[in-house]
Formats: C-alpha cells, structure tokens, sequence
C-alpha cells in the first residue's frame, strides 16, 4: 500500500525531489497534496486530501522527516473525526509508505491556497494553537468543488464514522 504525497514546488524545494511518475494511491483519501505555509516566524505544512478535502496541519520543522510524520498527524485528526479506530489502523498503515510527487491538479492547489488563507487569520489570533484543533475548524468550512460539503462529513462517511 502507498500514498502519494502531491507537494507544491515551495515545499519539494526543501523535502527533496519528486518521483517522476509516482503509482497511484491506494488509500481510500487518495493523494494528499501540501504546501509550505508562513505566519510571523513560524512555518507550518498543510495537506490536503484528494477525495474528501480533509486539511492536515503539521509543525514545519522537520521538513525531510514529512513522510514519518505524516501517518501521526492522520491518526489524531481521524481519532477528533471520530473514525473507528480498527479503520483509522487501516489507513495510517496505508499510508506508511510515501511516495513524493508535484502537484498536478489546479482544483486541489484552490483548495490548499483557501484553507491557507483562512489560517493566516486564525493562527494570527491564536499563535499557540493546538493543530489538530485548528485542521477540524477548516474541516468544518464548506467546499465548493465537494458542492458545498464539509470535509469532516465526506471524510466520515468515506470511512464509514460517525454522522456527526
């Protein structure tokens, strides 16, 4: 199983090159797409994935490390969803081997480059704030190329969590 980290040139510039042709993900998220995001000092990184537009927001200090990271940031963003942990084991396990790509779809760069607007706001206001905390408040915003759908309920309902 692999997943395929979709990284904007900003953020392969320091994570390494990309695969030329990457396999495709068998995570049911699909790819996860990413771009280096500064507020004041600080450097974050922000994934996105394909199918349901569910937001990730990691620490962007160990930028070389980005493929181990990424399965934790996933484990606890799915636990706050709600997601059956039996499920969110499958797709953390999915997405333990990584494969780095460039980007290649303009609708998901929309997504990232909203979602990174609407942190600069709320991490002005709130510089110290807990990242998961912050990624379920930009799962909660309505996405137009999902019609409108929040991505907490496309993810839930793609892994079959809570309705909530």
């Amino acid at each position: 199983m692999v997943v395929v980290l979709r990284l904007t040139r900003r953020l392969l510039d320091r994570v390494g090159p990309p695969t030329p042709n990457p396999p495709v993900s068998t995570t049911i998220l699909g790819d996860w797409y990413g771009h280096l995001v500064y507020f004041g000092h600080q450097r974050y990184v922000l994934l996105v994935s394909e199918h349901s537009r569910l937001p990730l927001l990691l620490p962007g200090r160990d930028l070389k490390n980005l493929t181990h990271n990424f399965p934790e940031a996933l484990t606890q963003v799915l636990g706050a969803l709600g997601i059956p942990k039996e499920t969110i084991a499958r797709e953390v396990d999915a997405v333990r081997e990584a494969v780095i790509a460039a980007t290649n779809n303009r609708s998901l760069l929309g997504t990232l480059n909203d979602f990174a607007h609407m942190l600069g706001y709320w991490l002005f206001d709130e510089p110290d704030a807990d990242l998961v905390d912050v990624a379920l408040r930009l799962a909660r915003t309505p996405v137009r190329p999902l019609a409108g759908t929040f991505p907490d309920r496309v993810t839930r309902r793609l892994l079959g969590g809570e309705s909530s």
